[in-house]
């Protein structure tokens, strides 16, 4: 999935954002695996085997040295935060699994329990991390970068909502919560901290730049330019340090550019689409790689507030006149089956009984009999029309995601089939976050989301809505930027957090997947993936199908494990 990025987002999913989908955190996971063996000299960026400096290539379109995490355009997008793992730098709590999912890793957080109804989120954090100038980690830190959030709204990307955060020792942080929260428990523990010797004396936390950031991770910023910028080992990391020396994130405008890179060897690793990656990649060395494992549903994303798409008639009509599959194609991607949205087969157990083995099924005529039925009529030009206005609508999404381009043109001649107006408006990179979050669009692709390995987030990062804001006020969080208004959905979300029993909580689950099935509040089209994509000439470990351990996109967690050839 291309999504553009928001805020501290990566460069190469569109819409990113840091991710923040929840997933119950079930048993304490173990962090084994990620201790390192030292490693020879480097042997420069970009060289050959048995050198420790490692080239990634990235993707942005205005690379100005800032390393807030909490800034819509932090350089830190270069380094994928949203769609694999934070903490090169910034590091969170708890890295969150996507791939392995309840596999999550324990980070600063060792370990953690709710209480109280889940109104009460107890933490018990590791003891000996330093920041990278020495300083000590402590539970101050924790509660330091909690009320920073709570304080400046603008900074509150994950839409963390909180009563009180308090030290306990300097290795113990208690959260209470007016409302049961442990649903939002990812998004909680992905928040990159921050060092409270530093910032608090940074000024204004939304203008501040940060361009030499001290963190605890297992890197530190080197030389920096307008084209890429260098991380270096942080030797006194609290893990075992990297085997890596250093990493060099690279700047590429476009998906074409990045996988260039990548074809010719200029750049070891990567998380961009590559069409026809067994020819154009994988074949030019044995040593070349590319995974991309699911991880959700996109589709059209309509705004609500607009006609002829606020029109449920339209869009049903869309929904039966399209080939999914045909659409898919057009990036190998896999067409979206069930009707709930939900990406299948990893959802099969969360479906509810009336929806199972219902699939989406193209009908053309049908959908030209759902338009006529609701007062629309066909025109000279070939498009239908209502009230004097032609059924037409644009398609908004940076010109630099390549994939998104192949879909919609897909779109275009597909909808014009069945009487539907569809043009292409594109944007930039840099741009695409703010007009969907303010509601300056008619539809989009690329959900600002990460993945949701849960049924419950799947539907709360899309169409809750009680995440509704009017046109023109942005939506901080990204979520239900189609601007979805039910008052029984709503007070389903309102309803789930207090849900006892699994058993409780899907019936909730099941009312949202009727109420998403009947109001189509957006149009799944197809699931979406992170690729990655790598070279292990250099380096081996990354994760694979055989060995799925986290995700194979540019992320700390991996960045790791690996070992030099």
């Amino acid at each position: 999935m291309s999504t553009p990025p928001p805020p501290a987002g990566p460069a190469g999913a569109l819409f990113t954002k840091p991710t923040r989908r929840s997933v119950l955190a079930g048993a304490l996971a173990t962090a084994g695996g990620v201790a390192l063996a030292a490693c020879s000299p480097s042997a420069g960026a970009g060289s050959g085997g048995g050198g420790s400096t490692l080239v990634v290539a990235g993707q942005s379109d205005n690379l100005t040295q800032s390393f807030n995490p909490f800034l819509p355009h932090s350089a830190q997008g270069l380094t994928y935060t949203n769609q694999g793992a934070g903490g090169f730098i910034y590091e969170p709590l708890v890295q969150i699994n996507t791939v392995d999912i309840g596999k999550d890793i324990p980070w600063l957080a060792q370990k953690w329990a709710w209480a109280a109804d889940n109104k009460k989120l107890t933490l018990t954090l590791r003891s000996g991390v330093t920041w990278t100038d020495g300083k000590p980690f402590s539970a101050d830190d924790v509660v330091f970068t909690f009320e920073l959030l709570k304080k400046y709204p603008a900074l509150n990307v994950n839409g963390i909502k909180f009563d009180t955060v308090k030290a306990t020792g300097a290795t113990g942080v208690v959260m209470t919560f007016a409302e049961p929260s442990e649903q939002f428990f990812t998004n909680i523990v992905s928040t990159p901290m921050l060092p409270r010797h530093i910032w608090s004396k940074a000024g204004d936390p939304t203008t501040y730049t940060d361009k030499n950031p001290v963190g605890t991770g297992p890197f530190k910023l080197g030389q920096f330019s307008a084209q890429s910028y260098v991380l270096e080992r942080n030797d006194h990391y609290w893990q075992q340090k990297a085997a890596l020396t250093s990493i060099r994130f690279v700047a590429y405008k476009d998906n074409q550019s990045m996988t260039n890179a990548l074809v010719q060897g200029q750049a070891d690793w990567g998380g961009t689409y590559i069409a026809d990656a067994d020819k154009v990649y994988l074949s030019r060395s044995k040593d070349n790689h590319y995974w991309a494992p699911l991880a959700g549903t996109d589709g059209l994303i309509p705004n609500l507030e607009r006609w002829p798409l606020s029109d449920l008639a339209v869009r049903k009509a869309i929904s039966l006149g399209v080939d999914r599959k045909q659409v898919a194609a057009a990036t190998h991607d896999v067409p979206a089956t069930s009707v709930t949205g939900l990406p299948m087969p990893a959802y099969k157990d969360s479906i509810a009984p009336q929806f199972q083995g219902v699939d989406f099924v193209q009908d053309k005529a049908k959908a030209e009999k759902t338009l006529t039925d609701a007062g629309y009529a066909k025109g000279g030009d070939g498009y239908f029309h209502k009230g004097g206005k032609r059924v037409e609508f644009s398609i908004s999404f940076p010109s630099a995601y390549t994939d998104i381009a192949s879909r919609c043109q897909v779109l275009v001649s597909q909808l014009k089939d069945i009487g539907i107006k569809l043009t292409i408006d594109t944007t930039t990179v840099t741009d695409i976050n703010e007009l969907t979050a303010k509601g300056d669009f008619d539809s989009t692709m690329g959900y600002p989301v990460g993945p949701a390995p849960r049924a419950f987030n799947f539907y709360n990062d899309t169409s809750n809505p009680n995440l509704y804001y009017p046109i023109g006020k942005s939506t901080p969080t990204y979520q239900n930027i189609e601007r979805f208004r039910n008052a029984e959905a709503a007070q389903l979300f309102k309803q789930y957090p207090s849900a006892a029993r699994d058993a409780d909580r899907q019936k909730i689950v099941n009312g949202l997947e009727r109420i998403f099935v009947e109001n189509l509040p957006w149009i799944p089209l197809f699931y979406w993936s992170s690729p990655g994509n790598w070279s292990t000439a250099k380096v081996t470990g990354f994760p694979t199908p055989d060995n799925p351990y986290f995700s194979p996109v540019p992320n700390v967690v991996v960045a790791l494990r690996l070992k030099p050839v």
